[in-house]
């Protein structure tokens, strides 16, 4: 099961957003893009399709507040290699994503309460702080009995009595299924609505009316099961009960004739046993988890039963850090997903929620979240989770799901990325080329140098590349070609302008020492750093934003063909003051 295609329309900053990299289930699918592309709007779109029957959006979140400009979602789903496309619109009455999939968003909660309220006589200063409302988690349900009792099945099933399984420990007592009870009943319910209920009774019947062993009575109706296991319908009964519990074969068929008999006799008080049995899961779970949290601080947060839902209250802010805070409401916004993660197929969205934790609270917040997509797994369901990230995990090790998929939102600045340039950035750190020839790329063309050179018949092995860059001069011209490209907002080689911008902050710098004794040093110290600090010994002036330039041309001068990192590249070059510092590092194209 996979999402194939992602779609959004007006919303916030997002004109139209198309996102066709696969989308896979129970596993993080991390979307990395700049601040100011438009992920909270990704966000919004997701959380306005959370009503049932259309986008329900302020006209403040819409593309440019236009109110004229109607939001649109539509997602690309494929599953068993059939490809549906289910939408939502404004006003349609009808919203297809919501249908087969639950939506959760989950985003940061703070807002600023004020501590002093302003007054009209000015008296008093309004001040404010940061704070957390109590978290509603979900409504409360009592405690209510289960209509099933061991015994009321055995006449009915007579001599065969003994093969029935208890359904209120083998059933109703497994975690999983409670925690699919919702899915189920609504599977159950459709099948009494459509009168197919008369198909199991009669297999039923003939298990009974059987005059041999109970053993030959299973097997008699064997056919009947695995036939009815197929239909639609009774197929998704047999794969929760299947999925969640221990039973099999024939006692899966005979749980669910007993849950179907207790729906059509106790449908309320079946349906408000299995609801309390899934609210004290959820309950449980919740508080497990903010037990554990609360060793951490000395101020606890804790679970309260009120006006009807069961709550979080945190602790003031004052009282715990921010890592604190941000990781207890994660685990609280999760297990408010759990209650309501209904269907089988959900959608859950996380935007920047632990962008600004530290290496241990992010561990944490991983964890939970590697828990839920477990959770779904042992439940035979699908979970698509999208975490919305300004952090690109391939630099700073943030995210380590053993099973992650990153994806670069591409911002649409126009860019023409050559091979010949990946190739050359490569091959300084792929071991079949000799160390000399990777000294000489990184000498002449990668870092500035005042030396002739030509190397080129040594660059000739480099498969993929222009082994005329090796002769002086060759690629400084190709660099700067694409620069003026860069420079006038036409399609540009990123790469090429990483190299021209460290190029020539190395030439400036070495320019103003160029008549010093010791000079030369310059060319031996590696790395650009190094070459700045000692050109600023010898009396250069280095501005500080060409060391604030080393994180745009040394992302990319490191190059891997193993971790292809071109968009976020490109996310830096196209922001309007980076592009402005570069041309102001490199100057007017000549």
């Amino acid at each position: 099961m996979t999402i194939k295609k992602l779609y959004i329309e007006n919303v916030r900053g997002i004109r139209q957003l198309t996102i066709e990299d696969p989308i896979l289930k129970n596993r993080p699918t991390i979307l990395v893009a700049p601040n100011g592309f438009g992920k909270t709007s990704i966000a919004t779109a997701f959380k306005s399709a959370i009503e049932k029957t259309s986008i329900q959006i302020r006209d403040e979140d819409r593309y440019k507040h236009n109110p004229l400009a109607k939001a649109k979602i539509e997602l690309t789903h494929e599953e068993n290699q059939v490809a549906s496309v289910f939408k939502v619109e404004e006003k349609a009455h009808s919203n297809d994503i919501r249908k087969h999939f639950d939506i959760n968003v989950i985003c940061d909660l703070r807002i600023i309460k004020a501590t002093t309220p302003w007054t009209p006589t000015g008296q008093a200063k309004p001040k404010g702080k940061s704070a957390i409302e109590p978290i509603t988690i979900c409504p409360i349900t009592r405690k209510k009995p289960s209509p099933f009792t061991k015994t009321m099945f055995h006449a009915e099933m007579g001599k065969h009595k003994g093969v029935l399984p208890d359904i209120n420990a083998e059933i109703f007592g497994c975690r999983d299924f409670v925690m699919r009870a919702v899915d189920f009943i609504e599977h159950a319910n459709a099948i009494l609505a459509q009168n197919k209920y008369k198909k199991i009774e009669n297999i039923k019947n003939q298990l009974t009316s059987h005059t041999g062993t109970t053993e030959d009575a299973v097997s008699s109706i064997s056919s009947q099961i695995e036939a009815l296991a197929g239909e639609d319908g009774y197929r998704q009964l047999f794969e929760i009960i299947q999925k969640t519990t221990l039973i099999r074969s024939a006692h899966s068929f005979l749980a669910i004739w007993q849950i179907l008999t207790l729906l059509k006799t106790s449908s309320e008080s079946l349906i408000d046993h299995l609801q309390w049995r899934r609210y004290s899961e959820i309950k449980k779970s919740l508080e497990d988890g903010l037990k554990k949290l609360s060793l951490s601080s000395w101020k606890a947060p804790s679970t309260k039963e009120t006006k009807g839902s069961l709550v979080v209250e945190l602790p003031d802010p004052t009282y715990i850090s921010n890592g604190q805070r941000d990781i207890l409401v994660l685990l609280s916004l999760l297990h408010i997903a759990r209650y309501n993660a209904t269907k089988s197929k959900s959608i859950l969205i996380i935007d920047e929620v632990f962008d600004y934790l530290d290496d241990a609270n992010i561990t944490v917040a991983q964890y939970y979240l590697s828990q839920l997509i477990e959770d779904y797994n042992q439940q035979g369901r699908s979970i698509y989770v999208l975490l919305l990230t300004h952090l690109n995990p391939s630099f700073f090790r943030n995210y380590v799901f053993s099973t992650q998929k990153v994806v670069y939102l591409d911002n649409g600045a126009t860019y023409k990325a050559t091979n010949a340039m990946k190739k050359l950035l490569n091959a300084r750190k792929d071991d079949k080329y000799t160390q000399d020839l990777k000294s000489q790329i990184a000498k002449y063309l990668v870092h500035y140098h005042i030396d002739q050179y030509d190397f080129s018949q040594e660059l000739a092995v480099v498969s993929g590349t222009k082994s005329s860059w090796g002769k002086a001069g060759k690629f400084q011209e190709f660099i700067h070609d694409e620069y003026k490209k860069y420079y006038n907002d036409q399609p540009y080689d990123p790469l090429a302008i990483c190299a021209i911008t460290r190029r020539r902050i190395e030439e400036k710098a070495f320019t103003q020492i160029s008549k010093t004794l010791d000079a030369n040093k310059f060319f031996t110290t590696h790395m650009t750093a190094p070459k700045l600090d000692f050109a600023t010994q010898q009396g250069a002036v280095v501005p500080e934003s060409h060391y604030l330039l080393r994180v745009i041309f040394d992302d990319g001068l490191h190059w891997n063909e193993g971790r292809d990192n071109m968009i976020p590249i490109v996310a830096k070059l196209s922001h309007p003051i980076i592009k402005s510092m570069i041309t102001e590092a490199v100057g007017e194209p000549s």
